[in-house]
């Protein structure tokens, strides 16, 4: 067992805990692309590898992969299972992943299905706007989420900044805000010390201009007569206008470009980095570094929703401000100087992840929070 992972306890038996049935709505199921799926699947594969905690989960895909034209079907789906479920006594507890825009009408009707059936839920928020869109929201629809908060068992955030944005605009829900960053599992055998060969730069996410992906290119091109570095930008999104721009900034031969990679293609990809950037205009509590500070690797991020709870400048990270591409080369530049401040930054960072972000952690953490709010059955109010 490596330094950074730390097993869920089993000093109390199995037998001490009663079965608890979890029905967990979420966007896309098992082994969708993006971070909400990533770490519900990261939640299940652990919970199935820890029968002493009792849990029994089942998902409900809200969306579905593929066209949204289908997702009206994939949610009236999700409408009939949590009802059969619930009238058939085998669901204690309701988990709902929340996000922005559509995902919030979905899971608006899920919570109100919920309420009618008197079980409990836990509201998961998550999406990178949903402060903007929370705000920006009519009347009627401000009520309906502050309702879906307030009627909860339990509202769970990434960070502080998020819980700050929902005492704000729901501050009856205040008292049942828990703040639970996001985790991942450690990454099975750290990326080792510095091969020879250049420095390698990697961003995991949507390619596009909310990930702050036209700056890390124009970043890169000014760093173009440095031979001492390659870069793999890899996401869905907008992969042939970044190839583009990496062609106009002449960099095509140092900077491959690919589209979504499963999980464990994805891991060996953190695993190769030796700087991890994510200069993001807006974010919740991106997994993609954690992931990088599972792995060793120095992360350039911005100081943008959760982000600066995690990573403190210089110290396991180096934050720059969204769109300032001088400030992004220089961080980068400054790692690429830097040997010694690039490995003492990842270890640093990985030491953070171990301490506070390692999954089974957070699976019991998140196991107890189910069985608190599955206790609160009997005096849930209908409507």
């Amino acid at each position: 067992m490596s330094q950074s992972e730390t097993m869920i306890p089993q000093s109390e038996p199995a037998e001490s805990l009663a079965p608890l049935r979890v029905l967990v709505a979420t966007p896309l199921g098992r082994r969708g692309q993006g971070g909400i799926d990533r770490l519900n699947d990261l939640i299940f594969d652990t919970i199935g590898r820890h029968p002493e905690l009792g849990i029994r989960m089942n998902v409900l895909v809200s969306r579905g992969q593929g066209s949204i034209l289908f997702a009206p079907f994939f949610l009236l789906r999700t409408l009939a299972s949590l009802t059969t479920a619930t009238l058939g006594g085998h669901a204690d507890v309701l988990h709902i992943h929340l996000s922005s825009r559509g995902s919030t009408y979905r899971k608006l009707a899920i919570g109100g299905l919920a309420r009618i059936l008197k079980l409990p839920y836990v509201v998961h928020i998550h999406g990178s706007g949903f402060d903007v869109f929370w705000a920006g929201a009519g009347p009627r629809l401000a009520a309906a989420i502050t309702r879906l908060l307030t009627r909860s068992a339990a509202v769970i955030v990434l960070g502080k900044y998020w819980a700050d944005v929902v005492a704000r605009h729901a501050p009856a829900a205040a008292g049942k805000i828990v703040v639970l960053p996001n985790a991942t599992a450690p990454l099975a055998g750290r990326r080792e010390a510095k091969r020879e060969g250049p420095v390698h730069i990697v961003f995991l996410g949507a390619i596009g201009e909310r990930k702050g992906t036209p700056q890390l290119v124009e970043a890169l091109g000014r760093l173009a007569d440095r031979g001492d570095w390659s870069a793999t930008i890899a996401g869905n999104g907008d992969i042939d206008a970044t190839r583009d721009q990496i062609a106009r900034a002449g960099i095509s031969n140092r900077v491959a470009v690919s589209g979504w990679l499963d999980p464990s293609k994805a891991q060996d990809v953190i695993l190769s980095a030796d700087i991890y950037v994510l200069p993001s205009f807006a974010e919740n509590l991106p997994m993609s570094v954690l992931e990088s500070m599972a792995s060793g690797a120095a992360v350039v991020a911005t100081p943008v929703g959760a982000v600066p709870e995690v990573i403190e400048d210089g110290v396991n990270g180096l934050l720059v401000q969204p769109g300032d591409v001088d400030g992004l080369t220089d961080a980068i530049c400054r790692l690429l100087d830097d040997p010694i401040l690039r490995r003492r930054i990842g270890d640093a960072g990985q030491r953070r992840h171990g301490e506070a972000f390692n999954i089974e952690c957070y699976v019991l953490r998140l196991a107890e929070i189910w069985r608190q709010a599955a206790a609160t059955r009997n005096t849930a109010r209908p409507g």
